[in-house]
């Protein structure tokens, strides 16, 4: 079993990458389709502040009295920046992906129905008390 081990961290190793890939490439989508906007830091300052964000996730920072929310996307070395109304819509946008009104509601009643119509009907009317 131990000789599988490596062997097994090789074929799962790819796959867990592209999966949090796949993920970012999601996230990044959802900030764009709320108004973020690209930045390419480009003096000293601005690649060392890139530098020190934590990759992936995203931040925010009061400047002037302002928030300000950033992605900072080390594969493409740019910034997703948007302002509290965006990071507002990026908040409607998930919820609105994770949700979608009456799609889960639906399959729900269709499975208990599938369940009730297999012949389950009989017996779980039986459970209920009258």
């Amino acid at each position: 079993m131990k000789r599988f081990l490596p062997l097994l961290a090789f074929i799962l190793l790819p796959l867990a990458l592209s999966a949090c890939a796949s993920h970012l490439d999601k996230k990044e989508g959802y900030l764009r389709e709320a108004g973020f906007r690209t930045v390419k830091p480009s003096t000293p300052d601005q690649i060392a502040h890139f530098q020190s964000l934590r990759k992936g996730h995203i931040t925010h920072e009061t400047r002037n009295g302002q928030t300000m929310f950033m992605l900072a996307d080390e594969r493409t070395n740019t910034l997703l920046v948007g302002s509290e109304t965006e990071f507002q819509n990026y908040q409607e946008i998930l919820y609105a992906k994770s949700v979608e009104p009456g799609k889960k509601t639906a399959k729900f009643t269709k499975g208990l129905e599938n369940v009730w119509n297999q012949g389950w009907g009989s017996v779980l009317g039986s459970l209920v008390p009258q």
